[in-house]
């Protein structure tokens, strides 16, 4: 019996107590404004889902197959309570700063209009950047699966903190530096659905937000620079991996103007927010930064330094 205890002790203790102050801080949030978050049954069962697989590996003794189920139920909570926090953020947030944000990419020269008229006239290049952009949730899917397998649980660790603290510092750029884009500056009609919902959230009104429909709502920073640049350092030691995702990546952040409606200062913001985040992990206590030798075994941590 205290072996099966064993086995199904969580791998992210620390993980999910502060995700669940997160989800806390979201409720208390919602009931202060009045901002009402419509849940159906069907919105946790892939997390439902997740948890089962991951007790059921650990029953069996798949000590793998559980870290990578755990860590892929623990991201997606994590995903779902930021975008929450992000809203609550819009939603309280100030006048727009779309023409001081507009004025800055001006001052160093950047054109987003003519940009986005010569990606949209050429189709091929406009496909290959709309692919890059729709990368994200893949390379998330990718690294969970990866890491996983090769048991290197510290590197799961270090991804998630960096996800939440990367996360939260774009929701205070919401709350501070509410914008609506480039996109809705120069009246672009464009396939992204999110202005409509920022509008919605910055009127204040009949604010009832379906869980499963919540899409980005944070311009200023841009979320998926900052994630672009994480998961360039997270599959830094993974060989011809890590070049083909550092590569993909590059892509991405060409595309994030045009396909993610930011400003050019939106993306400088996101990195800053990366690197900052960065350093705050670099920092953090050994709570959150345990020695691998701790965490992993000595084949895992040699794997991973040679995953290719």
């Amino acid at each position: 019996m205290t072996g099966l205890k064993h086995r199904l002790t969580s791998d992210f203790v620390p993980e999910w107590c502060a995700l669940g102050a997160l989800a806390l801080l979201d409720a208390a949030w919602a009931a202060h404004i009045h901002l009402d978050f419509v849940v159906a049954p069907r919105d946790f069962l892939i997390l439902a889902l997740a948890l089962s697989v991951t007790f059921a590996l650990r029953g069996f003794a798949l000590r793998r197959g559980g870290l990578t189920a755990e860590y892929f139920a623990l991201t997606l909570a994590a995903s779902t309570a930021i975008c929450a926090l992000s809203y609550l953020c819009l939603a309280s947030a100030g006048p727009l700063v779309d023409s001081r944000l507009m004025a800055m990419d001006q001052a160093v020269g950047f054109d987003w209009l003519a940009g986005y008229r010569f990606v949209q006239a050429h189709p091929a290049l406009a496909a290959l950047l709309g692919l890059a952009y729709d990368s994200l949730v893949y390379q998330g899917l990718y690294f969970c699966l990866l890491l996983g397998l090769m048991n290197a649980r510290q590197q799961l660790r270090d991804m998630f903190w960096l996800f939440l603290i990367t996360g939260i510092l774009a929701c205070a750029g919401a709350v501070l530096f509410p914008a609506l884009g480039p996109s809705n500056f120069y009246n672009i009609q464009t396939d992204n659905g999110f202005v409509p919902v920022m509008q919605h959230l910055l009127s204040g009104r009949d604010l009832h937000f379906a869980l499963s429909g919540m899409t980005g709502v944070v311009s200023f920073p841009s979320f998926h620079t900052a994630m672009a640049l994480t998961y360039c350092w997270a599959f830094r030691k993974t060989g011809i991996i890590s070049a083909a995702i550092t590569a993909l990546n590059i892509i991405m952040l060409c595309a994030v103007p045009f396909f993610g409606g930011h400003y050019l200062v939106d993306m400088v913001a996101g990195a800053a927010a990366m690197l900052l985040a960065l350093a705050i992990l670099k920092a953090a206590p050994l709570l959150i930064r345990k020695p691998i030798a701790a965490s992993a075994s000595p084949e895992s941590a040699a794997a991973y330094g040679d995953a290719y």
